[in-house]
């Protein structure tokens, strides 16, 4: 009889072991690529249950045995703090309310079903959520063009593009070039920072020299010139197949107006070499989420993110959110799916997502879209920086990130009290809208160009938007009036007036400045026109700051205010008539609406 207990025992377990991972609850974030660590899982736990765990370090015991259990099924050989075994985050506060100490990596043997045991360990009532290491890639797709003009900053065909599509940097330049107090941490592969076009823009710490200990007490012994998450020490020196994170950093900020090499997007800035991206091109997002946070609490400015997964992650998503509330710029590259399915980080809200162009100013094919998608900007054939003193091209979106991020620190560099939706503010409201394509582009946003392509003067200048075209009645009578409505925005925010044309000869008629109060940016206006005669008008609007700065012209409105017929205008005695005698013909006057 005990035998027989025994053996329905063992089938009832056995039954359950099969059915349990079926049955998929909503913690668990599923992918159809399978692109993971295979030898590791990561576990928030709850609040009750981080109390009770009193032995970091170590799968033996957590001090509850139903987690205590699963680790003995499952054969976990290490539990690590993910983020808090690598650095203590600065802000307190916002570790605590994101769950950043309760966020754990397990090591399991290689032969593991990673998804079904984080299915398994998401049921516990002790776990907020369990994920697979998901991993992203460096969006870049090498090039052996031999081109060398950095045709995104300033185009005038030689690359057989289209004259001007670019980001309008040379005229940018005139109005900032950026300065040294801002910083750009480029979280990649590494940066060469020996390179002689970027030695001079890498951020040093000064508060710990190399000399052995952690003189700054920030967790990292010696991270004079930043810190390297793959290997964990003191040398995030670049070590990718070609070159990825040193391609980037000469992009958004290498040396500039210095007779060698290539132009950074802004001259000045400190670029935070961080790398966190493996040398095949592979980033974990247990690597990623405590470099991001390091680059948030050595002062960051700016983040630049060139790579992205398909794969969903809270992990992530909670160390951008960090970084962003600690008052950094996050910037993300779309991917290079040419999909429009959510990559991350791009896809989140805290995040700047960035697609690709070519040298005509379409989209680059490859290039990801959807409704997150922000803005985009040259990233095909980028000519930059690249490992051991050279220089050479890339393409991917990956290019196209540290552009907006080198537009990003020149608009920080511009002024300092500009947040980070500020900054995102600006950058999307002055883009160039892109309207080539009749398959993708329509005016304003759209899932392929988001905003429209990057243009940093425009961004620098700040000069309010296009207004909308003119809404109001298409055709009516001379002598009667009507109303017609439009909107505009201020990238800074500012209060705008509107200048009418009202015969389409680009020339202001009659300025709308609210009795010199001025409207406040994205107000909807209104204004009242009587037209003097008939004819075929084409009426436009522009917005004036109040320093001054104009926009561009809004499209035109066609009006129409025909001749109407009428007796009195096609005979001329009838009018004389009636008025020698204005009490005869009563029908006539009834006929005519003529009043005595």
């Amino acid at each position: 009889m005990k035998k027989k207990t025994q053996s329905i025992f063992l089938c009832m377990l056995l039954i359950v072991t099969i059915i349990v991972p079926t049955a998929v609850p909503t913690q668990i974030k599923q992918t159809t690529q399978l692109n993971y660590h295979p030898e590791e899982f990561i576990v928030q736990f709850t609040e009750s249950a981080h109390q009770q765990i009193t032995n970091q370090g170590t799968a033996l015991q957590t001090g509850i045995p139903s987690l205590d259990t699963l680790n003995r099924i499952y054969n976990v050989q290490t539990i690590t703090p993910t983020i808090t075994s690598i650095i203590t985050p600065k802000h307190t506060n916002l570790t605590q309310s994101l769950g950043l100490d309760r966020i754990y990596t397990f090591t399991v043997p290689a032969t593991t079903n990673i998804p079904q045991v984080c299915t398994i360990y998401a049921q516990n009532p002790y776990v907020e959520y369990a994920e697979p290491n998901y991993a992203g890639h460096g969006c870049v797709t090498p090039n052996d063009a031999s081109f060398s003009l950095q045709w995104g900053l300033h185009n005038t065909g030689q690359t057989g593009g289209t004259a001007d599509a670019d980001i309008d940097a040379s005229e940018g330049w005139n109005l900032e070039t950026g300065e040294g107090g801002v910083k750009i941490a480029i979280v990649d592969s590494g940066i060469e920072w020996s390179h002689p076009d970027l030695s001079s823009r890498i951020w040093i710490n000064y508060n710990d020299p190399i000399n052995g200990i952690d003189d700054d007490s920030n967790g990292f012994i010696d991270d004079y010139r930043g810190w390297d998450f793959v290997n964990s020490d003191n040398n995030p020196n670049d070590d990718h197949t070609i070159s990825h994170g040193t391609h980037c950093a000469g992009i958004a900020g290498a040396a500039t107006n210095n007779n060698i090499g290539v132009a950074g997007v802004d001259w000045n800035c400190k670029l935070i070499a961080i790398k966190a991206m493996q040398s095949n091109n592979v980033i974990f997002w247990n690597v990623a989420a405590p470099a991001l946070i390091y680059a948030a609490d050595m002062g960051a400015d700016i983040i630049s993110m060139s790579w992205s997964g398909s794969s969903p992650s809270d992990t992530l998503k909670n160390a951008v959110d960090y970084a962003y509330n600690a008052g950094c710029v996050m910037i993300a590259a779309s991917g290079n799916s040419g999909t429009s399915s959510p990559y991350i980080p791009a896809s989140y809200t805290n995040t700047i997502a960035v697609g690709a162009t070519n040298h005509n100013d379409t989209r680059w094919p490859s290039s990801n879209k959807g409704n997150h998608l922000d803005l985009v900007a040259p990233g095909v054939d980028i000519y930059s920086t690249k490992r051991s003193n050279s220089y050479g091209y890339i393409t991917g979106t990956s290019m196209s990130t540290p552009m907006v991020a080198g537009a990003a620190a020149l608009l920080k560099a511009q002024d300092h009290t500009y947040s980070q939706e500020r900054i995102r503010s600006i950058l999307t409201l002055t883009t160039d809208d892109q309207v080539g394509d009749p398959a993708e582009d329509t005016p304003g946003f759209d899932i392929y160009h988001g905003h429209g392509r990057l243009n940093i003067f425009n961004a620098l200048y700040g000069a309010p938007t296009k207004p909308s075209k003119p809404n109001g009645p298409p055709n009516g009578k001379a002598g009667e009036q009507y109303t017609y409505t439009t909107t505009a925005e201020d990238p800074n925010g500012e209060k705008l007036k509107y200048g009418w044309d009202w015969d389409s000869d680009d020339a202001v008629d009659e300025w709308d400045d609210n009795n010199g109060n001025y409207y406040p940016s994205g107000q909807q206006i209104s204004t009242e026109h009587t037209w003097p005669e008939q004819g075929t008008y084409q009426i436009k609007v522009i917005a004036e700051d109040i320093n001054g700065k104009q926009g561009l012209w809004s499209d035109p409105l066609s009006i129409s205010m025909p001749k109407h017929f009428t007796l009195i205008s096609e005979f001329p005695v009838l009018s004389w008539l009636i008025s020698r005698s204005p009490n005869a013909f009563p029908l006539l006057r009834l006929l005519l609406n003529l009043s005595k």
